[in-house]
């Protein structure tokens, strides 16, 4: 199983910065040695330090980026922040505070899209090295190394700029490693024609069997054909919605991709036939495994014997927790904390609404041999909730998922409602809704589509997925029916906007231009080519 540290400054020094050193050790910030540009991708070991580096920079690195260091919301909180459905306690960040009041002006989110830009182009600069020079390896790798090798730099290129288009609209395409300042300012290219491009990097990857038909655990956590068609998939339907608007072809082809990994029966749903309601449920066991087939991809980290550690229970549960004298003294907040619209939703029978499957209102320990129990004054995430980091006061073990197969079966089945193909589509959203503890549903329809998206809101509650399907479908959930285990999604411009600010709704509170983030203003100082192409609406 891999996993590796790397630090390196990104866009522009990125470029420098990779040729001049090689990829840190594992568990040391400083280069384990230093190279000239000539002396790199000569060894096996070039190559693969080439290619761990590409799974933490990038993407992958949403997970440890926050807004201005601190206990401060990820970069993979932000977009759920935004939309309202999800709040910041602490406060804090002219980010959080910009969001709540509706105020997308670009002074307040200038740093945020700066991080996210910078990461994106991090990871298709270290994509763009690999794709370059592992072909070139010949003498030094096997021909089914160089093919696997440069399939995984294709796969991370295509993600890199899939996030970039889907994030930022039009932007700069690179596609080569840059050895020097030349030809530095590109024009932006327009975000169909990379969604085009990005496309054919994952068609690339998937060509012949340079990635093996593995689960992600079984391929020791590198690049696998489902990887790689599920990322398919989700470019596919994001394409059909908006701003691009592909429609039916799209997602026709993102339920064909889906229907790629179903078809490939190397992943499935942990307790299909319907899920326990106890801490060895499915919802537990996504928490918690490094085996389950189940995970498609998921950001690796291991504290206890790696020193790489997931601080996301830092931002699970309230800042009252840290006085009842049991966990470490500090960072506990709610930096992302579900509105009551969304807990309300879900249905009583719905075992992902019930007490320590995603979400959690009390605790009970042992304290001086006397066994408490607190109520929560709010909403815990329990599918981020490590108790042994929590109480040592130490970053955690717990991988957290990016792709699952529940995510292939929801969009097997919107695509297919979406062309028509209603009782092939139930038959997968079915499959989700029985683990859960559900019935079967039998809408049509728009009814149908809106059960989908409701399915995906409620699967995928803190795997960050809501802001995405806000700005493909321009749509807003809102409640209909306490406890209903529906939601209704409504136009967003006319829509009820949770928590604009905190505890108060806004109608029309998240306006259309704030669906794209600005592109920083350091990039357009420094590009002349990007001026004039600031993205509407943010002044």
């Amino acid at each position: 199983m891999k996993l590796h540290k790397i630090y390196i400054s990104v866009f522009c020094m990125i470029i420098f910065s990779l040729l001049m050193s090689s990829c840190d050790s594992f568990l040391e910030e400083e280069p384990e040695d230093k190279k000239s540009a000539d002396q790199h991708w000569k060894t096996e070991t070039d190559a693969k330090s080439g290619v761990n580096a590409l799974y933490f920079g990038g993407v992958p690195y949403l997970h440890n980026t926050d807004v201005d260091g601190g206990w401060t919301p990820k970069a993979t909180m932000w977009g759920g922040i935004m939309s309202g459905l999800f709040v910041d306690k602490r406060k804090d960040r002219t980010f959080t505070s910009a969001s709540e009041n509706s105020n997308f002006n670009i002074e307040a989110f200038n740093s945020t899209a700066d991080k996210l830009w910078n990461e994106f182009y991090k990871g298709s600069s270290r994509s763009n090295f690999v794709i370059a020079n592992i072909p070139n390896m010949t003498g030094v790798l096997s021909e089914s190394q160089i093919k696997n090798f440069l399939a995984q730099g294709k796969f991370f290129r295509a993600y890199s700029y899939f996030y970039l288009a889907k994030e930022f609209g039009d932007v700069p395409y690179i596609d080569f490693p840059y050895l020097s300042l030349d030809d530095i300012y590109k024009e932006p290219m327009s975000a169909a024609e990379i969604y085009k491009k990005v496309e054919q990097d994952l068609l690339d990857a998937l060509a012949g069997d340079a990635l093996p038909n593995k689960a992600f655990y079984d391929n020791g956590c590198y690049v696998t054909k489902p990887m790689a068609q599920t990322l398919l998939a989700q470019v596919y339907l994001q394409w059909a919605g908006a701003p691009l608007n592909g429609g039916s072809e799209y997602y026709a082809k993102a339920a064909a991709m889906a229907e790629e990994v179903i078809k490939g029966k190397v992943h499935a749903l942990i307790q299909a036939d319907g899920s326990s309601d106890d801490l060895n449920s499915a919802f537990n066991v996504i928490k918690t495994t490094k085996t389950s087939n189940e995970i498609i991809f998921a950001k690796e980290f291991n504290k206890t014997t790696l020193d790489i550690g997931n601080s996301y229970y830092h931002r699970a549960i309230e800042t009252d927790a840290a006085q009842w004298g049991i966990f470490s003294a500090g960072g506990l907040y709610n930096a992302y904390l579900p509105c009551d619209m969304l807990i309300d939703s879900y249905d009583p029978a719905d075992i992902r609404g019930h007490e320590k499957q995603f979400f959690f209102w009390e605790y009970t320990y042992t304290l001086n041999d006397e066994v408490i129990t607190r109520k929560l004054g709010s909403t815990g995430n329990w599918a981020w909730f490590d108790e042994e980091a929590t109480i040592k006061g130490r970053d955690g073990d717990y991988n957290m998922p990016t792709m699952r197969y529940a995510e292939v079966l929801l969009i097997a089945a919107e695509g297919l409602a979406r062309t028509g193909k209603e009782a092939e589509a139930k038959a997968y959203l079915n499959q989700v809704r029985k683990r859960a503890g559900l019935g079967n549903e039998t809408a049509t329809g728009d009814a149908l589509i809106q059960s989908i998206l409701t399915e995906r809101f409620h699967e995928f509650p803190l795997e960050f997925k809501i802001w995405d399907d806000i700005r493909r479908t321009r749509l807003y959930p809102e409640a209909n029916g306490s406890k209903s285990g529906k939601l209704k999604w409504v136009p967003l411009g006319t829509a009820v906007i949770q928590n604009k600010p905190e505890r108060f709704t806004k109608v029309g509170g998240i306006p259309e231009h704030a669906l794209l983030w600005p592109i920083p203003l350091a990039e357009m100082q420094a590009n002349p080519s990007l001026e004039g192409h600031q993205n509407p609406g943010w002044n």
